[in-house]
């Protein structure tokens, strides 16, 4: 257990170990048994954790708020029109004035209103911030990662499975979902799942590649882990004894809205029913982030089903959020 993590950005989890990741998780875990009894947590009495908003959120705004209210903290929330970053003011001076008022800054950007970012562009504005800011960065979803997301994921599957969830087949289903998201919680899972030594499968038609990058990069860190990553363009052969089914959209990258909301015209299919679970395993958990699409994700009698833990999820990222803030802040 890596428990110094005082003053580290959380952008990306490639800057994390194995070691630092299992840290964040057992903090979370007992976070959640300390609210639970009632027992006090306030390790962050006084401090202020700025919210940079560019895209909205149900979840993480009030899981960050809350979190920080619980934890003896206060969060403020800023959307971009009470600041003058981007439009008016650089980046730089941004980060340099907020890191003199507070004592951390999460940021939500993985697209902004009116300005059409290429990908890659989100990253690069949070990497800025945090080569000029004397707190910490934490990445509340850019265009490239969900690490808050993706620790209250695997938390979920600790509480699901226990220490055999390294062993369960994860599968990450594409949807056909009407908005076009970022490809950052399959970012952030290949990673995390890489160096945990989860066994993942990635099914998506064909073009809708993630990140190599982060694919090679998990696959890689699967290998020396003891766990695996594997990629199909069949939806039936990837459930095929799949133990948890995470139902996520992404976007094509590096092409237009355009192009790519006409290609989803013909993917209607790409979306889970009950009968898809008599493919995996018995006892199979369906995963989901949120917001979900009802009956074009997945089906009404999958989401509310007994196989559902999606709100299970939703309330995780406010325990993983803890943790990573008493942990950096």
């Amino acid at each position: 257990m890596k428990s110094n993590l005082k003053g580290r950005d959380f952008i990306s989890l490639r800057d994390y170990s194995k070691e630092e990741l299992e840290t964040i998780l057992s903090l979370a875990i007992e976070l959640k048994r300390k609210l639970y009894v009632g027992e006090p947590h306030r390790y962050l009495e006084n401090k202020e954790l700025g919210m940079l908003f560019f895209n909205p959120s149900t979840r993480t705004r009030i899981s960050f708020e809350t979190g920080m209210s619980q934890l003896g903290g206060h969060a403020q929330m800023y959307a971009p029109e009470h600041v003058h970053a981007f439009y008016r003011e650089s980046w730089v001076d941004t980060a340099e004035v907020m890191a003199r008022y507070l004592d951390g800054i999460m940021i939500r950007l993985y697209a902004i209103p009116g300005v059409q970012l290429k990908y890659g562009e989100a990253r690069e504005i949070l990497n800025t911030m945090a080569a000029h800011s004397r707190v910490p960065i934490i990445n509340a979803s850019d265009d490239q990662e969900h690490p808050c997301q993706v620790m209250a994921d695997i938390q979920t599957l600790i509480e699901q499975f226990g220490a055999d969830y390294r062993k369960k087949k994860v599968v990450m289903l594409w949807c056909c979902h009407p908005r076009l998201l970022s490809p950052g919680i399959p970012h952030s899972l290949a990673l995390a799942g890489g160096k945990l030594g989860m066994h993942l499968t990635f099914a998506y038609p064909e073009g809708y590649d993630p990140d190599p990058k982060y694919m090679e990069h998990g696959a890689e860190l699967a290998k020396q882990s003891g766990g695996g990553l594997e990629i199909t363009h069949n939806m039936k052969e990837a459930l095929e004894n799949a133990d948890v089914i995470y139902v996520k959209s992404w976007k094509l990258i590096n092409e237009t809205e355009a192009k790519d909301l006409e290609r989803r015209k013909s993917l209607k299919d790409w979306r889970l029913t009950l009968s898809h679970f008599d493919i995996a395993n018995k006892g199979a958990i369906f995963m989901n982030a949120m917001p979900i699409a009802r009956e074009i994700d997945a089906a009404n009698e999958v989401i509310d089903g007994p196989m559902s833990v999606m709100y299970d999820q939703a309330e995780n990222r406010l325990h993983a959020e803890k943790a990573i803030m008493s942990l950096v802040m």
